[in-house]
């Protein structure tokens, strides 16, 4: 049985940082394995930090497509309603730092970046974090609805005896919100943005809940009626005193999940409802990545060797 890689379902993880790489057009498949193996060799510690690698349906297309699921693709963004989108920005490579001791993140992020540039091109870094509480810098808890971790792992992992059995796909976004205009109004108003209490997440009964929520316009089901779900490893950022926001990580073996629900969220639905939380918050990029098993990054790759202590 293909295994999954394991930073994907680790959750109580403190300190996160994110990098997305391109691939310029004179580096060929060759210069990207001897990258990529030179950074995973370079960078792999004694007690962590874990590491999540993220390829794009392209460059994984060019390194191994007998693996690729025919449903995984490029991001190709959400032209919404009244101007509201969320923009395409895909990148090749996005590789996924955490841990709970901030050096450590910090070194092996760095680590990684200075191996895989060259040949790679460094896009995009963003060190995000999530705290006790696992409140968004909005002031809600993030991932209430998130399933537990066994029902996450059947949502999000492909399925033995599929193309790319053990793998994840990955939507990854940086949405960045305006507190300012947020905070401007009621705890109530708030509240029906999100679909939940501010203090402690509980869920708005139905016969108060908006269809504008966030919880709305998120919540999809399948054509017997069952919900259709995704699990969310979303980590909160502060990058300067007026930029704010959460990476949105979202995973699905079935991603049309998640293309359902954006589509929902950005008007284009047949009811064409727009998701309030987009009135105050942006996505500003956006990239589906293609997270293969254990065993084809070994494979492709090469294992891990010995690790090294710091």
């Amino acid at each position: 049985m293909a295994s999954p890689q394991p930073a994907i379902f680790v959750e109580q993880v403190a300190l996160h940082t994110h990098l997305e790489f391109s691939v310029p057009k004179d580096c060929d498949a060759s210069g990207v394995v001897a990258a990529v193996t030179r950074a995973r060799q370079t960078s792999h510690t004694v007690r962590g930090p874990d590491m999540v690698w993220g390829f794009s349906p392209g460059l994984w297309q060019q390194l191994d497509p007998s693996t690729l699921p025919d449903n995984v693709h490029p991001f190709t963004g959400v032209e919404g309603r009244a101007g509201v989108n969320a923009p395409a920005t895909q990148s090749d490579l996005w590789v996924w730092v955490q841990g709970n001791l901030w050096e450590k993140v910090w070194h092996t992020a760095t680590t990684v970046q200075e191996a895989l540039t060259p040949p790679l091109t460094l896009d995009y870094a963003l060190d995000a974090f999530v705290g006790a509480d696992i409140r968004d810098p909005t002031g809600f808890i993030d991932g209430t609805a998130n399933p537990a971790i066994d029902e996450a792992i059947r949502v999000s992992v492909v399925p033995e005896g599929q193309k790319g059995a053990g793998g994840v796909p990955v939507l990854v976004q940086k949405w960045i919100h305006n507190l300012k205009k947020f905070n401007a109004i009621s705890v109530p108003e708030q509240q029906d943005v999100f679909g939940r209490t501010k203090v402690d997440s509980v869920q708005l009964d139905h016969a108060h809940m908006p269809a504008t929520s966030h919880v709305s316009r998120t919540s999809i089901h399948g054509s017997d009626g069952s919900g259709r779900h995704i699990y969310r490893r979303n980590t909160p950022f502060a990058a300067t005193p007026g930029e704010a926001g959460s990476q949105f990580i979202g995973c699905a073996a079935d991603v049309s999940a998640i293309d359902e629900m954006l589509d929902r969220m950005f008007g284009r639905a047949p009811d064409g409802i727009i998701d309030h939380f987009t009135l105050y918050s942006t996505p500003v990029t956006g990239s589906y990545y293609w997270t293969p098993p254990m065993e084809d990054l070994d494979r492709i790759f090469g294992p891990i060797k010995a690790p090294r202590h710091h």
